[in-house]
């Protein structure tokens, strides 16, 4: 891995200020679409056929409104309403408000009541959400459940000063204007319906469509600069209890997404010529037999063998239901084909060239890194190109493009943890 490749931390801030400096063109650029496109729709048709005008919105702004109502939905709650009893590991309610109550005063961040939500999910990750105040009651940070069990105190706090940042310091300022991006694609909507005539199923394909290039368009400020923002985010982090914790927290989220991946590969082929097991019925029995915190690889399968089992059987009662069902989930691939698919991105994952950075560690089930091991993390990842930290999808290029390989992660919070630069965009 080329050291050269690392950016610097001023080059960051530096291309971050230069996206947001003409977001008064952005702004514009959709006010005179919008208007534009309020001229041109025939209104009189919109009131005449109100639910052909309604379907065309909801195509258009069904990505953003699913992923709302998946948000909205899912299993959260304030750290403040969870029970006395309730611990996380080592953590409870009074210890994680503490933790966040230092991380906002260590990064000097106003203290406004931001809400933290701890999620039900079983990923170790943790999310933010500035929506404006159209959707103000899901703004706040997440923190998935798992990631306060298998962090330590330390760990936690990169984890919310990263999410932090992306609350209040590095994103770009057009998402503060989602409204107008909400509005401009509704009346894209409307006018496409209106312009093409089409009805049935072939307006459906054009309006899907018009859709994905709408959203594709919208998204490219994201796509440019959104490994910019991760790795500034990072860096936020990294400034609560310092690189090695940072570092430290890195490698536990890359080690837990390499066993799920391996997992979910290998029971998804074992099970892939059940006609009563779904993919989705394997993938929701490792998630749900997956315990919170750390378990024994012999114990954690056998978690979700149970799981796995329990769900055959209950297709298996109802064994034309299941079978049914089976078919309607597997997306029309067959058995063959699945199993291929499987086995291919097997075989991709397999030979990803490793690196045995478990090897710097005194022990390797406490990952807790010195400065001295840091060092020594970073010495071995620049020694060691074409080698990768973990086996997961994103080494084989199932990258979302935004989020940097951990490796780059590590090499940046390392190669910029003694400059002096502020960082405020």
């Amino acid at each position: 891995m080329n050291p050269h490749q690392v950016p610097d931390r001023e080059e960051l801030l530096d291309q971050l200020r230069r996206a947001n400096r003409y977001t008064w063109l952005w702004i514009a650029t959709r006010l005179v679409a919008i208007a534009a496109l309020v001229y041109l729709i025939r209104w009189d048709n919109v009131v005449l056929a109100p639910i052909v005008s309604v379907t065309a919105c909801m195509v258009i702004l069904g990505p953003f409104l699913m992923s709302v109502l998946r948000v909205w939905g899912q299993k959260k709650k304030r750290i403040e309403d969870i029970k006395e009893s309730t611990r996380f590991g080592d953590l409870d309610k009074h210890k994680l408000q503490s933790l966040y109550s230092e991380t906002l005063r260590r990064l000097k961040l106003p203290d406004e009541r931001l809400p933290v939500y701890v999620t039900s999910d079983k990923s170790l990750n943790a999310g933010a959400l500035r929506l404006g105040s159209l959707f103000g009651r899901l703004n706040g940070i997440y923190l998935n459940r798992q990631v306060l069990h298998k962090l330590r105190g330390e760990e936690v706090q990169s984890i919310m000063g990263h999410e932090l940042g992306h609350y209040y310091r590095f994103n770009l300022a057009g998402d503060r204007f989602r409204i107008l991006t909400l509005v401009l694609g509704a009346l894209v909507g409307i006018f496409a319906v209106q312009a093409t005539n089409l009805n049935g199923f072939l307006g459906f394909v054009v309006l899907s469509v018009v859709s994905y290039g709408f959203w594709t368009i919208s998204n490219l400020p994201m796509m440019r600069y959104g490994r910019t923002i991760e790795y500034l985010c990072d860096d936020l982090g990294a400034q609560v209890q310092g690189v090695e914790a940072a570092i430290s927290g890195l490698l536990k989220v890359g080690l837990d997404a390499e066993t799920r991946t391996l997992i979910h590969l290998e029971l998804l082929a074992q099970h892939s010529g059940n006609a009563l097991l779904s993919p989705q019925d394997v993938s929701d029995a490792i998630d749900r037999g997956t315990p919170y915190g750390h378990a024994a690889e012999p114990e954690l399968y056998e978690s979700i063998g149970r799981e796995i089992e329990q769900k055959r059987r209950a297709n298996q009662q109802t064994s034309l239901t299941g079978f049914l069902k089976y078919i309607w989930e597997s997306d029309d691939e067959d058995e063959d084909d699945l199993k291929e698919r499987l086995e291919m991105q097997a075989k991709a994952i397999n030979q990803i060239q490793r690196l045995e950075w478990e090897s710097v560690l005194d022990d390797p089930d406490d990952i807790r890194l010195t400065e001295r091991q840091a060092e020594n993390l970073v010495q071995l990842i620049l020694s060691s190109p074409g080698k990768y930290l973990f086996r997961v999808p994103e080494m084989i290029g199932q990258s979302d493009g935004i989020h940097p390989p951990i490796e780059q992660r590590i090499l940046y919070l390392w190669k910029n943890r003694n400059l002096d630069t502020e960082l405020v965009v």
